[in-house]
């Protein structure tokens, strides 16, 4: 199975939506903003997993477009969103929003996108889809939302603090990273009509891939050249001052000399490179690294669990090739 040729015709579908609906108008300048990150690229995987959790549980796949495109649009809100808080400068070998067109218009930008999940979640409505059904999905996005902001908030305490448990940083990403792919499974097996059973289980599909996810992008960060990632220098999370798991663990398991070496370069914007390099050994030393890697294979585990509920289909066994994607991939 080529799974990503696969991915790449199936993120086509959503491409093609996105680009239709954010069609530019005037003011010329705000929709240069607006179009900026959902259309600068992106693997479209939350799209990608309400389809399949719709057809795997035997439904027509593309009645989820609206969903997979209101979902695009709310990740790339709180992308927009994210990089001004964090003050990243680029995203998908791009310039970030804020970068590009200045905070301000970054911000209307990010908000219009929120208006614009909403629209699309309208074409749903019923008769098109049954009330019950449609007040599930209205109400599971709106607590995502939620949640995401709740994760955001503690991403932003914890930059502050050296001592984040491990449980406490997974909770954050079960917020910040987890929710919207746990709405994608949910979502696109409410959709298709699946038992209750299935709905729970591809919900919690949705959100083991988003931990996995958040999990081997935080691994990326320091073991890939960020130029394949379109982001800044390796351990740009190191700078940012961000808490990984390899730094949660680390901070937990590290000397005290070591924890004071942490400390002073962790977040600071002024260290060399050969600092960042410094922390990535001490990462390797007390085995953070395979802590995280070790973590990935036990969610993977745990999600391919989850679609035992499901009959035998092709869409089930892209599922499981995604569980594996989402630890071995290199971008």
């Amino acid at each position: 199975m080529d799974l990503e040729n696969i991915l790449r015709e199936k993120a086509k579908i959503f491409d093609s939506a996105l680009n239709g609906n954010l069609t530019p108008r005037d003011p010329k300048i705000f929709y240069e903003a607006l179009r900026w990150i959902p259309l600068s690229g992106g693997k479209r995987l939350r799209p990608i997993i309400t389809m399949l959790s719709c057809e795997a549980v035997g439904g027509v796949p593309e009645t989820t477009i609206p969903l997979g495109i209101a979902l695009e649009y709310m990740h790339n809100s709180t992308l927009v969103h994210d990089d001004i808080v964090d003050r990243d400068k680029w995203r998908r070998g791009l310039q970030t929003t804020h970068e590009k067109f200045g905070l301000s218009l970054a911000i209307i930008a990010g908000d219009a996108l929120i208006g614009e999940t909403y629209r699309m979640l309208s074409y749903m409505a019923p008769p098109e889809m049954e009330s019950v059904t449609f007040k599930e999905i209205i109400r599971s996005i709106a607590d995502a939302a939620k949640k995401f902001y709740e994760g955001e908030a503690m991403d932003i305490e914890f930059a502050h603090r050296f001592d984040v448990s491990i449980p406490e940083y997974m909770v954050m990403v079960e917020k910040k990273t987890a929710q919207l792919y746990w709405l994608a499974g949910k979502g696109g097996a409410l959709i298709g009509k699946g038992t209750k059973k299935q709905v729970e289980n591809m919900a919690e599909y949705g959100k083991l891939f988003g931990l996995m996810f958040q999990i081997k992008d935080d691994l990326l960060n320091i073991l890939t050249d960020q130029a394949e990632l379109g982001k800044q220098k390796i351990g740009s999370d190191i700078l940012n001052g961000k808490r990984t798991l390899m730094v949660v663990h680390a901070l937990s398991n590290v000397s005290d000399e070591n924890k004071k070496k942490m400390i002073s370069i962790i977040g600071n914007e002024k260290a060399a490179q050969s600092d960042i390099m410094e922390i990535i050994d001490i990462f390797r030393e007390t085995g953070s690294i395979n802590y995280a890697q070790n973590n990935l294979k036990e969610l993977r585990r745990k999600a391919k669990l989850c679609l035992d509920v499901l009959e035998e289909s092709e869409s089930k066994e892209l599922l499981m090739a995604l569980a594996d994607y989402s630890i071995t991939r290199s971008y």
